[in-house]
């Protein structure tokens, strides 16, 4: 396991390394074409994650969803998503192939709580930030090297898809040089279809897969509390599991809020990025 941390921790400065040429060679140049001259060092440094992310993901989810296309165990091919747990745990000959996916998903949310600490301060959802990525590294750890390796594939799929189209509205909400982005149409679009990507994929579809376990192994007693069946591994990702749908939730319930907002003011406001002086009537 030792050389597999030292690989992580080489991850993890790969991501710092290849977000600073990110920033350097693609971010900058867009926000000079995007965003105006006067913004504040916060909303560049802003802009410049997004920019960042939104290309990390794409290249993240576009991986893991060839991954979960190819698998016999996949939710396309079975149509349901107790097949993501059914043989748990799993069998080790499947890891290989996946091993470097989870790889790299662990490192990027290592590189993300560095990341948090450096341009984050001002959320307020920052603590909550940091939870999350500790939760993904705990998760994801736990859950390869604990053969549940289908389940942490599946997760990182919904979990990037929406954050594309979360860093995707960003992205055009801060572009006020272009004039065709700040339409209050467009803003108002971008909005409720986050909050219904955001509750179809980490809320509802994160919730069937954590409900699926409860179905395939609870009768197995291996995450029954105390039980003599019971499985500490087992019960340390099912845990770890629910906390980051209770996460995903109270994230919902704020772009919900954000909508409620929108729908009966007219005002866009980002309750976790911007603060109060931040809100703007499009």
């Amino acid at each position: 396991i030792v050389p597999d941390v030292i690989a992580l921790l080489g991850g993890v400065l790969g991501f710092l390394a290849v977000r600073w040429a990110v920033i350097d060679f693609i971010a900058k140049p867009m926000q000079k074409a995007m965003i105006p001259d006067d913004s504040k060092r916060k909303d560049v440094l802003k802009f410049y994650k997004y920019v960042w992310h939104l290309l990390a993901y794409v290249i993240l989810w576009i991986w893991g969803l060839k991954l979960m296309w190819e698998a016999p165990w996949s939710v396309f091919k079975s149509g349901d998503f107790p097949s993501l747990w059914r043989g748990y745990p799993q069998p080790a000959e499947e890891k290989p192939m996946l091993k470097l996916f989870h790889m790299a998903q662990i490192s990027w949310y290592g590189h993300g709580f560095i990341e948090s600490l450096l341009v984050d301060k001002s959320r307020s959802d920052f603590l909550l930030m940091l939870v999350h990525h500790v939760l993904a590294v705990c998760l994801l750890s736990g859950a390869f090297w604990g053969n549940a390796h289908r389940v942490a594939v599946a997760v990182c799929v919904e979990q990037d898809l929406s954050d594309i189209f979360m860093y995707t509205s960003k992205i055009i909400q801060k572009a006020e040089k272009i004039r065709w982005m700040q339409n209050k149409t467009l803003h108002n679009y971008l909005l409720w279809q986050l909050c219904i990507m955001w509750w179809s994929t980490r809320c509802i579809t994160l919730g069937a897969i954590v409900i699926s376990c409860w179905m395939i192994i609870g009768p197995t007693g291996l995450i029954t509390p105390f039980g003599e069946g019971m499985d500490p591994l087992s019960m340390y990702l099912i845990l770890q599991l629910c906390l980051m749908w209770l996460l995903q939730l109270i994230w919902g319930l704020g772009l919900a809020k954000m909508c409620w907002v929108n729908l009966t003011s007219g005002v866009v406001h980002d309750t976790w990025h911007d603060g109060k002086k931040e809100t703007k009537k499009k």
